[in-house]
């Protein structure tokens, strides 16, 4: 007997692992990942190369939205992220087991539903203004999520609704916070300097909101962007009057620098606009200026 209990006891433990049950693609997830790189993809496209997002007219809402402080999170385009996440839904909807395939598609969907409801609350009530293209991909999302919910009663899928939404609410607290200004570093003194000779020699920066260029130009500056003497054209926004000063300026682009009485109407390098306003510092150059 005891002899047979040992057997017993051994064949036990050499017992081979069960293997995880195998998983054929999420086809309706796979469809609509694929969908949302390519509205994302269009996106990161407009933002790497400052083109025109196809069939939005400059000053339209969609440049609203890109321009924004919203547009941009831990320094890469908003869009990048979009399309990451995409792409990891697309990998999860092909996962060849089971368990994991529940889980990554659920977490992933569930966590970009919930980050763009917060994006889209963002486009309504604080920028006034939305973007199609940010629209299409929230509706993609916000679907993928829903296809999710067909085995809502996994216990994959549950802990993975709760580890998205987690995640949804730490990446929006961390937008927010950087949004308005709470990640600022100090500002260079060079260009701290250098803004404030502008502003003392009556040179101004012209430019709207919603131009990419514009924000282009103020990122040159970092944290000395709020120093440079900037004049908003649109503070009601794209299709409301503009500016007076903008109008007896006769500004007519975004960006647009007058210097002595020069209009150029360009996004200015700060070598280039330390040299045409006779700028000369004593504080050390910032790096890669």
């Amino acid at each position: 007997m005891a002899k047979q209990r040992r057997q017993g006891r051994k064949h036990v433990a050499t017992a081979p692992p069960v293997a995880a049950p195998s998983a054929v693609p999420d086809w309706l997830v796979l469809a609509i990942a694929i969908a949302g790189m390519v509205v994302t993809g269009i996106l990161v496209w407009s933002a790497w190369s400052a083109q025109a997002l196809p069939y939005c007219a400059e000053g339209s809402a969609c440049d609203v939205v890109q321009g924004s402080r919203w547009a941009r999170f831990l320094g890469a385009p908003l869009a990048g992220w979009g399309l990451s996440s995409y792409v990891a839904l697309a990998l999860a909807a092909i996962s060849r087991t089971r368990p994991r395939q529940l889980y990554w598609t659920a977490l992933i969907a569930t966590g970009g539903a919930v980050f763009s409801l917060y994006l889209t609350a963002v486009s309504i009530m604080l920028i006034s203004a939305t973007c199609g293209y940010c629209l299409a991909s929230a509706a993609l999302m916000l679907a993928a999520a829903l296809c999710c919910l067909r085995e809502w009663r996994s216990t994959s899928r549950r802990r993975a609704y709760v580890s998205g939404v987690t995640a949804a609410v730490i990446a929006a607290l961390l937008l927010h916070v950087q949004a308005s200004g709470g990640t600022r570093t100090a500002a260079d003194p060079y260009l701290l300097e250098l803004a404030q000779h502008l502003e003392q020699r009556g040179i101004r920066f012209y430019g709207a909101a919603w131009c990419p260029h514009c924000q282009e130009q103020k990122a040159l500056f970092g944290a000395a962007a709020d120093a440079v003497p900037y004049v908003e054209c649109a503070p009601h926004g794209p299709k409301a009057p503009r500016a007076t000063a903008c109008e007896l300026g006769e500004i007519n682009r975004y960006p647009t620098w007058i210097i002595d009485g020069r209009k150029i109407e360009r996004v200015l390098p700060i070598e280039q606009l330390a040299g045409l306003s006779g700028f000369r510092s004593r504080a050390p150059a910032a790096a890669g200026n």
